[in-house]
């Protein structure tokens, strides 16, 4: 079972005590995983005002200071992020019961209930944005779902794996070491870490802001893009649908080229990344089993995606 506290009317009252706000809140969605929580509601008047609850485990709080500092740079450059919001004290990590946690202000907008051309688009050309003005941001923060936490991860799910799919995660874990060896020469720089619908909001058909920095961390800037490829660029049955990867990619590219070595590790990347995903899922089905009093991802969804890519992808626009 997670150690978290789910969040009802009274965790979030709590929450919000250390803040300048108005606690008469209405819960819209909870997200709860093995090392995360995400709440999210609005306020009431007089301080009315839509908001996202991210919680961490404890030994992830400099995360949660480095997705802060990446919030604030990327604001400052004119991107359109969902800002921190400040407690009183003036500190942007907070306290959810025990768990380090940031508070982001969300505009007026909505979430895409569909993968489209347009938000594609609109996906590729933030990242691409993102990456570029995120050059010179110093702080640097390892990846936490690097090779070694995917050895760790297998290990433990091995008991309750397939013959075939204990077989299909070795697989892809002695790839990614193979790649790893290699020492590529990929640009690197922050992550987002994970683009999903509840971190997008548009309005008039435009992306209003991104939020949700949870996952943020230092390493290849691809890992971002095969996410979102993997993400929003996919059909029902997981295969990469030629338009919707057009649109991201050459989006992206028009913000930031993409390099000969991106090229040659592309397939590689879009592997790891749905493994990874896979992987996350399954260790969150685990630690919340029996508890449906909040939404958990389907780890079934990238396994099938992960097996898509093995068969076909889409290359990279060079």
């Amino acid at each position: 079972m997670s150690s978290f506290l789910i969040p009802d009317i009274g965790t979030i009252r709590a929450f919000l005590g250390q803040y300048s706000l108005h606690h008469d809140v209405e819960i819209e969605a909870t997200y709860v995983a093995r090392n995360h929580l995400t709440c999210r509601f609005h306020c009431t008047p007089p301080q009315s005002g839509r908001f996202l609850l991210v919680a961490v485990v404890a030994g992830a709080r400099d995360r949660l200071n480095y997705s802060s500092l990446l919030v604030q740079h990327l604001a400052g450059r004119g991107l359109p992020v969902a800002p921190c919001v400040s407690s009183r004290q003036g500190d942007l990590i907070a306290n959810y019961g025990d768990h380090p946690a940031l508070l982001f202000q969300l505009p007026e907008g909505d979430t895409p209930s569909h993968q489209n051309l347009h938000v594609c688009q609109q996906i590729g050309a933030f990242l691409g944005k993102m990456h570029t003005n995120s050059s010179s941001f110093e702080p640097e923060y390892c990846n936490p779902r690097s090779l070694v936490w995917l050895n760790f991860a297998a290990t433990e799910l091995a008991p309750i794996l397939s013959a075939g799919e204990e077989s299909l995660l070795r697989e892809q874990l002695a790839r990614f070491k193979r790649t790893v060896e290699t020492v590529p020469e990929l640009p690197t720089g922050p992550l987002i870490g994970s683009i999903f619908a509840d971190q997008l909001f548009f309005k008039d058909g435009q992306l209003a802001a991104v939020t949700g920095f949870y996952f943020s961390c230092s390493d290849w800037w691809l890992l971002d893009v095969a996410q979102a490829v993997n993400e929003w660029c996919c059909n029902p049955h997981g295969e990469l649908d030629k338009q919707l990867c057009h649109g991201l990619l050459n989006a992206y590219r028009a913000e930031r080229p993409f390099t000969a070595a991106e090229g040659q590790y592309w397939q590689d990347i879009l592997c790891f990344s749905a493994t990874r995903f896979w992987v996350s899922r399954l260790l969150t089905s685990l630690s919340t089993e029996g508890d449906s009093s909040a939404r958990k991802g389907d780890p079934e969804e990238y396994r099938q995606k992960l097996q898509r890519r093995l068969m076909s992808y889409y290359p990279l626009p060079l």
